[in-house]
């Protein structure tokens, strides 16, 4: 018989309602309590989603006995504390992406995790999507070779999003680490995590705050913008593979190529079409792997297989379904970038080895 699982839920945004929405299609989970530091909005948020508990305060959702794990879904600079607090509460943490803003929160973070026997999950639902699983199955086979290069690109052609995401004080940093982070994610999950040691990176500002809104975007105040619209990256690695990283918000141009993996025995393409680059029989051959067609509830709510695998995660006592040190390697890349983007030259990553934290 399986024990009913008691979520709590941190801030009452938008992308909690995705986390709330699939916690209730999992067998044996209830979403117990809700906490939002805005007056009202916690109220608001649990009679909608019939939530019989909420706080103003998330240490007084903590202080429940009865919640197993929690939900961190506030803006990206207010990840920290909640984290924290809650991990130091025995809570089991799912913490919405990035892990944090910046690298002295995340490196809390990992620590706190690190000295408690509880689960800290990042929330990068991408590594269940059927695609990036056959991508792992294929590096694993050993089929490329060594992989010496990666070329991890993604963006919107004008796609600058409204809200928390456009302030630095709130988000941080735009697209490097809103979109940006799910590209990191993905070759730290297809490659083992290695560790990067230089980052030489340009960081741009030149058009979110400027470009005017045109037919078909997302509608953005350019006013209301003071992150980056555009990054790009060359990362070494302590293996000898490459990076080239490109995120970016909107730029002038359809596509600014494909993501892709090269190693000494074959190539395989990400992105757009999930291809295999061989040469075999005495010829090139091009596979695309045939897919499923998922209907709902894999492919159209992709939040559902996160909650269904944290919560069987929650239920065995750990460990997370992502391991920390790629998570850690993706917030090392990030910090390079802007410290690089700033000094205008290659920086050296020497922050403390994961095992030390």
């Amino acid at each position: 018989m399986t024990t009913l699982t008691r979520v709590g839920i941190i801030g009452a945004g938008a992308i909690a309602r995705h986390h709330v929405m699939a916690y209730q299609r999992v067998p044996d989970v209830k979403v117990v309590a809700v906490a939002d530091i805005i007056p009202g909005k916690a109220e608001e948020f649990a009679r909608e989603w019939d939530i019989p508990q909420f706080f103003e305060n998330h240490q007084d959702l903590l202080a429940l006995d009865e919640i197993d794990a929690v939900s961190v879904c506030t803006y990206n600079q207010a990840h920290r504390q909640p984290t924290v607090d809650a991990l130091k509460a025995n809570k089991h943490v799912l913490v919405e992406k990035p892990l944090a803003a910046t690298l002295d929160d995340a490196i809390a973070m990992i620590r706190a995790a690190n000295e408690s026997d509880k689960i800290l999950h990042t929330g990068f639902w991408q590594r269940w999507q059927p695609e990036v699983q056959t991508a792992r199955h294929i590096v694993e086979s050993g089929t490329l070779g060594e992989i010496y290069y990666a070329q991890m690109v993604g963006g919107r052609r004008h796609g600058i999003p409204g809200g928390t995401f456009l302030r630095r004080e709130l988000a941080g940093a735009g697209p490097v680490v809103d979109i940006g982070c799910y590209s990191l994610d993905t070759l730290m999950f297809l490659t083992d995590s290695p560790r990067p040691v230089s980052v030489s990176a340009m960081v741009s500002y030149r058009l979110g705050n400027t470009i005017p809104n045109v037919l078909g975007d997302w509608g953005h105040n350019p006013a209301d913008v003071n992150v980056e619209d555009f990054g790009t990256a060359f990362v070494r690695f302590e293996n000898g593979m490459v990076l080239h990283f490109v995120t970016y918000w909107v730029a002038h141009a359809d596509s600014l190529g494909p993501s892709i993996l090269l190693g000494d025995c074959g190539g395989l393409q990400l992105s757009p079409k999930l291809t295999l680059f061989r040469d075999e029989f005495g010829t090139m051959t091009d596979v695309q792997p045939q897919i499923p067609d998922l209907s709902e509830p894999m492919r159209i709510h992709h939040f559902l297989p996160q909650a269904r695998i944290f919560v069987d995660a929650v239920r065995k006592g750990g460990p997370s379904p992502i391991d920390l040190r790629g998570i850690y390697m993706n917030q090392l890349i990030m910090d390079g970038m802007f410290r690089s983007g700033v000094s205008g030259g290659e920086v050296t990553i020497d922050a403390p080895a994961f095992e030390a934290l």
